[in-house]
């Protein structure tokens, strides 16, 4: 370490790590930082020695790297003669060979502790004449050039570390220096001289590195590309260039940043659009195309027009096929990742879109595989239009009948239940997971959940039956399991779905089972040694809320909801997933809020309020219209005063809120804290008014807010703006309100 100060950080996580698990992976761990530290014999200073200081010990193990070298000899196959001569330096050994013939390091190395290796490498350092130098006088076998060089950068790239794109690079840079250094030489010298292999696992190192920074590692994937152009066009490395696999890297990296870095499917777009230029000797492959693609499959999950992008570039990739024989045609993993893209998108008509792709990739004559027709039925789940779940069901039973070797999977089935779920259709559900068990396809967790949510979402003529349907669901999974019919065992998602049938179902034991369900899991999930599978989460917790929510009236209600938040808390402390959330706040709030008879409300609820923002919770609009709520239905004459300003107060807070701003609920509650509240007056008259213009400017005049108006027998025919009598409310006041029709001839 003292040789190697740059390593210290990583040698000692692997040396603490190999203690307990010194497997062959953590042996060639060792080999490959070790060779690192011995291949650089001392040249240069590791431009990254800062970086890999402040990196943290996450080092993945090492890959197996016969399959990578099997892989590239392929790849070198494949390639044109002119790219073949490129790569010509990096051999292509058998696999005997490459059972230590070519490390540096000796076999002792795999029983050795890593500082031991450490004191053998340092031995090399201070030889005199050292073993390994890069000349033709040493051993061929043991002479360190490209080979081992891409071979070391190869293995940094399977890792998925903090440090391995650091090294990586680093080693590309000793590489071009070793280069320049060779220029001037009067006699041959060996010089391990980049080829196109060592540029790519470059760019692979850099696409497995874990960074903070959201497009790092495409981004440097991009540096590396520049780099290598200006020296070709210094001429160190003149008949060195990138090809597609690197382009391809490049792409891949900005896929997989979509989601933190607005543009990065832009980005990856413009550089499939180099590709293309005839100006550039680098054609795109499907796997270019398909890449691309998948960057806008990803990007429409928040902006509606990708998944016309991603059609354009797939027509444009099948026309540019018919023009050209050499390039390249369209597969079904292209035309899943437009489908994807198409799933993807929250908008309506997208189950029809996704039947025209599939009829579009039939006169392609692409051929669809199971993964496809999973998305066209997602697309139809998701679409929300009427006989959705209809057209699902007939493309599993169509992937069932198909003579082509299709066969339905789990996924499959469980995107038709997603499918009968969404629109309410239990007794459909609750078939087709019959089906699923006739068929001897074992159900997962997500199979089970949706079929208890559509049990929970069954119509009100149906909630008795569906009841009754959920018990025998949940005792035979517990008896398959505990019989050793199933593997499956019901988890967390499980007992929720479970205990939401029973909250919606009604009955009047419901707030009993649902209780004895969480009193169960937490004797499972939380004694010492306890199953985490069964564990209660914040979801949990909510669930039992909302059931003390429909026995709200009761004023012990408040308190049992008041200790399920101290209990959530409680068990946080813990370490457990349960952190009290705005949602469980929000219930409670309305608890609070229904509470008939319960003595210092308004109070109760602003101190509540108050709470989650000691305890770091930003409250959501429900939280302060349950505040407002509670203030509105305070009974007592004595509390009245108080209970208004808190309203008041409450009702400032949330329009003061930079991230929040009152919804029609909020202005319509206030409302009617006025009117229960505040004498009936001109100060009464004057701040409803002030209120309603203020609502009317904002676009939220609902039913709500009409109905508190016209309680109040306010006189407020002077503020329709010219509307006298029965007429046509201005569209405008009402443009804002949410799930609520706009108010057209309404009486006034």
């Amino acid at each position: 370490c003292v040789l190697f100060p740059c390593y210290a950080v990583a040698v000692c996580a692997i040396d603490t790590h190999a203690k307990e698990n010194d497997t062959r992976n953590m042996r060639n761990m060792r080999k490959t930082l070790v060779l690192y530290a011995v291949i650089r014999i001392g040249a240069i200073t590791c431009p990254y020695h800062d970086v890999i200081l402040q990196s943290s010990s996450r080092l993945g193990s090492t890959a197996n790297y016969r399959q990578r070298r099997a892989a590239d000899g392929r790849s070198v196959a494949a390639q044109p003669s002119a790219s073949r001569a490129l790569a010509s330096s990096a051999r292509v050994v058998t696999t005997e060979e490459l059972d230590g013939k070519y490390s540096v390091l000796t076999d002792q190395v795999d029983s050795m502790k890593v500082h031991e290796v450490l004191e053998m490498a340092s031995i090399y350092l201070k030889e005199e004449d050292p073993s390994y130098r890069l000349n033709d006088n040493h051993d061929p076998k043991k002479r360190v050039g490209t080979w081992h060089f891409n071979r070391l950068i190869f293995d940094l790239g399977e890792r998925g570390s903090t440090i391995c794109g650091y090294l990586a690079q680093d080693l590309l840079e000793f590489m071009v220096t070793k280069v320049v250094e060779s220029r001037g030489a009067t006699e041959r010298t060996i010089v391990p001289k980049p080829n196109t292999l060592t540029i790519n696992g470059v760019l692979k190192a850099w696409s497995k590195t874990l960074m903070d920074e959201p497009g790092g590692p495409a981004r440097r994937c991009e540096s590396v590309l520049a780099k290598l152009a200006l020296w070709q066009a210094d001429g160190v490395l003149f008949n060195v260039s990138a090809d597609t696999v690197s382009y391809n890297t490049v792409i891949n990296c900005w896929k997989e940043s979509v989601a933190t870095v607005p543009g990065a499917a832009k980005r990856a777009t413009d550089i499939l659009a180099l590709m293309e230029d005839k100006s550039t000797d680098i054609l795109p492959d499907v796997v270019s195309h398909t890449s691309c693609i998948s960057c806008w499959a990803e990007e429409a999950k928040r902006d509606p027009a990708a998944a016309e992008v991603a059609q354009d570039l797939l027509t444009r990739m099948y026309e540019r096929s018919k023009e050209d024989r050499k390039a390249p045609v369209p597969t079904t993993r292209t035309l899943n990742a437009v489908l994807l893209a198409n799933a993807n998108t929250i908008a309506t008509g997208r189950g029809k879109k996704a039947l025209e792709l599939l009829q579009m990739m039939e006169r392609m004559d692409i051929v669809p595989d199971t993964y496809t027709f999973n998305i066209v039925m997602k697309s139809l789940a998701n679409c929300g239009d009427a006989g959705a779940s209809k057209k699902a069901k007939q493309f599993l039973s169509r992937m069932e009948q198909s003579s082509s070797g299709l066969h339905p999977d789990l996924l499959s089935y469980n995107t038709a239940l997603d499918a009968f779920a969404k629109e309410g259709k239990s007794k459909s559900a609750a078939r087709l997971l019959e089906e699923m068990v006739n068929k001897s396809i074992q159900p997962d967790s997500h199979s089970y959940t949706t079929v208890l949510t559509a049990y929970a979402n069954a119509r009100s003529e149906e909630k008795v039956w569906a009841l009754k349907e959920a018990q025998d669901l949940f005792e035979t999974i517990e008896i398959s399991f505990a019989s050793g019919q199933s593997d499956f065992r019901a988890n967390t998602q499980v007992f929720n779905a479970y205990m939401n049938v029973w909250s919606k179902s009604g009955d009047r034991k419901a707030l009993t089972r649902v209780t004895q369900l969480l009193s169960f899991m937490e004797e499972l999930g939380f004694e010492e040694g306890g199953d985490p599978t069964v564990r209660p989460n914040d979801r949990t917790y909510c669930i039992v809320l909302n059931t003390l929510a429909s026995n709200s009236k009761n004023p012990r209600t408040v308190d049992t909801s008041l200790q399920i938040l101290e209990k959530m808390r409680s068990y946080n402390e813990l370490g457990f997933q349960t952190r009290p959330t705005v949602r469980a706040f929000s219930i409670t709030l309305l608890i609070l809020a229904r509470a008939r008879k319960l003595k210092n409300k308004a109070r109760k609820a602003q101190d509540l309020l108050q709470r989650m923002t000691r305890e770091g919770i930003r409250p959501n609009v429900i939280c302060f219209n349950a505040v407002l709520n509670a203030c509105a239905f305070t009974g007592n004459e004595d509390e009245k005063e108080e209970a208004f300003t808190i309203a008041c107060f409450a009702f400032d807070q949330l329009r003061g809120d930079p991230d929040l701003a009152p919804s029609h609920i909020s202005y319509g509650t206030f409302l009617k804290a006025c009117r229960k509240l505040m004498p009936a007056g001109d100060v009464r008259d004057r701040l409803v008014k002030g209120l309603f213009r203020r609502c009317c400017s904002q676009g939220l005049v609902s039913h709500f807010v009409l109905k508190e108006m016209t309680a109040m027998n306010v006189d407020y025919q002077s503020l329709l703006e010219g509307v006298s009598g029965y007429g046509n409310l201005p569209p405008t006041w009402s443009s804002n309100v949410e799930n609520e029709v706009t108010y057209k001839n309404t009486r006034v």
